[in-house]
Parts: C-alpha cells; structure tokens; sequence
C-alpha cells in the first residue's frame, strides 16, 4: 500500500531517544509528525493539531497510556495504536478494552510500525477540519482568530481552549471535572469556583451584545454550547 501522502502522525512518548527516532522515520516516509512527552502534553497537542492517528506508549509518568485513552477518546475519533514493553495478553487486552485500536509490543521493527499505521489508515478517513463553525461562530484553528458573525472576538488562551473544547461537541453537556480535565489537565488544582468564572469571562464575550445566546450552564450538570 502506497503511504497516505502528508498523514499525521502524533507520537505520544516520555523516551526523548524513541519520539527522536520515530519523528525521524517517519517524516522519511512521508507522513507528518509530532510528538508529546506526557499525557498532557498530548491533550494539547491533539486539541490544537488533530493527527489522523496517534502513537502512544502505555508507560509514561503523571498520566500513563491506559488513563490518557478515555481523555484522547473525547476529543479525537483518530485511531490508536498503543507501544509497550508489557507484551502480555492481559496488557493488550487492557490497552484495546480502554478504546485502543492496535498494540504493538517494544521492540519493534519501524517497518512492522508503518504496516501498523497504514493498515489502520486504510479505513474510511476521517477530515480533520482547519476550522470549526457553529451558528455564526467560527474558529480558525491555525491562526486561533474567533468570530461571531463576522465580529472578531479577542479571547485569553484559557477561553480558546475553553471555547474549543465546547465547540468541538456542540449541545455536548460537560461537567466542571470534564472541563478541568480537558482545559486545565487532571494534575492541575484548578477549582469548580475557577471554572465558573472562565465559563462566565467566555459567555461575556462570546454571547453579549448578540440576540442568541449559545453558552449555557445546565443545573446540576455542567455546561454545553448550543443554540436555544
């Protein structure tokens, strides 16, 4: 099979010598390539570049592969194809049972890598979309700019992130530890009271002086974007 021409690859791996390695072979067969050290890292970087498929090993330090999964799992649909030097069955059992696509055991030949990689291409792609519109809201992921109705609006680096992650599910309800988890990271000892007040600074800008309203807070769940 012809590799995918320009697909992205995003490496998830503490091991500074295996991401090196791996951007390395890769980009020499031809797909793009970027890397993460750590889970959360990782969250930012898939946020912010979304791979047609991601590598990630399973042990890592803060968040390990198997606890990442269901984190990668909300905001990308991108196959995973999981590394590990555990080549037991009960570990690729775990690894597939938490939402990975694929195990492949370390070490391991970069060509058996890439017959990996391509045989999880060959499903339908998925389009990975430079920009993110809804109801006159539009968000240019490369350059970061935001409009409302052709308005340009200037929001903090925490209220892109916080708008994005909205915006990737819109009517989605995510609960304030969905949020902390995706916008902050599980590390950080962000508080619910914090999170109320960046959904607050977020709906003064994107929903004042606009006849619809789409940031909403939905009581005793959490809070959603969408059109009422």
């Amino acid at each position: 099979m012809t590799t995918p021409t320009h697909a992205r690859v995003a490496v998830v791996d503490d091991e500074r010598r295996i991401r090196e390695l791996l951007e390395l072979s890769l980009s020499h067969h031809g797909f793009e390539v970027r890397s993460a050290a750590d889970g959360q890292a990782a969250l930012a970087l898939v946020r912010e570049w979304p791979p047609d498929i991601i590598i990630l090993d399973v042990m890592m330090p803060k968040i390990d592969g198997i606890t990442l999964l269901p984190m990668l799992r909300r905001i990308t649909e991108a196959p995973v194809v999981m590394l590990s030097a555990k080549g037991e069955l009960e570990d690729k059992v775990e690894g597939l049972g938490h939402g990975a696509d694929d195990y492949l055991s370390k070490p391991f030949e970069i060509s058996e890598l890439i017959a990996h990689i391509e045989a999880k291409l060959r499903r339908p792609h998925i389009e990975h979309p430079d920009t993110l519109h809804y109801d006159g809201l539009d968000v240019d992921l490369e350059t970061h700019e935001v409009q409302r109705d052709g308005r340009r609006l200037d929001l903090s680096p925490l209220e892109y992130k916080l708008l994005t992650t909205l915006l990737r599910r819109p009517k989605r309800v995510f609960t304030r530890e969905d949020l902390i988890e995706l916008v902050w990271g599980d590390e950080s000892d962000v508080t619910d009271a914090a999170v109320e007040r960046y959904i607050s600074y977020l709906r003064t800008k994107i929903d004042d002086g606009f006849e619809k309203r789409l940031i909403h807070t939905v009581r005793g769940a959490g809070y959603t974007l969408r059109v009422e």
